[in-house]
């Protein structure tokens, strides 16, 4: 499946073992090589993960250029040590990509309450940036931008208004 990259970005997805079966991708890298305007709608729950709490502080933002997605593991309720991963994960981001790790946002989703395997996170990085395609024509970049949604679904489908 080939997707349609937006102009101006890249994307690529790999499978770096936090997921255990090895034909599910686990990791992308969506990087836009100048910077961009980013936002975001948070849950208003107490209780949200690592990453929500580190994006809530960067956005918006008119200097977004890396969006780093880990999939299998949320890294939620994972206290100070989350945290930690999740702002470690910022840093070997805009490390391997070189971009200021104000640059950089994070996103989380699996299973709750287990800490981020920060050694196959930092494989994933250096792994996707090397594959980063502005095209979309790796089966690995599109099938990597679904692995956080249940079934993709195109804009389309969508509802117009809240609620429909």
């Amino acid at each position: 499946m080939t997707i349609q990259v937006p102009a101006g970005f890249e994307l690529a997805g790999v499978h770096c073992g936090i997921k255990s079966d090895p034909s599910r991708l686990d990791f992308t890298l969506i990087h836009c090589p100048r910077p961009a305007t980013a936002a975001g709608v948070y849950t208003q729950n107490l209780v949200h993960a690592a990453p929500v709490a580190l994006d809530r502080r960067r956005t918006p933002t008119a200097n977004f250029r890396v969006l780093a997605v880990n999939s299998g593991n949320a890294n939620a309720c994972t206290g100070e040590r989350g945290l930690n991963d999740a702002w470690a994960m910022v840093g070997q981001t805009a490390a391997a990509l070189g971009v200021h790790e104000r640059e950089v946002l994070v996103s989380s989703t699996g299973v709750i309450g287990q800490y981020l395997p920060m050694e196959k996170i930092g494989a994933g990085i250096q792994e996707a940036m090397s594959m980063l395609d502005a095209e979309g024509n790796s089966a690995d970049s599109s099938s990597s931008v679904q692995m956080p949604f249940s079934r993709a679904r195109p804009a389309s489908d969508w509802p117009s208004e809240p609620g429909n």
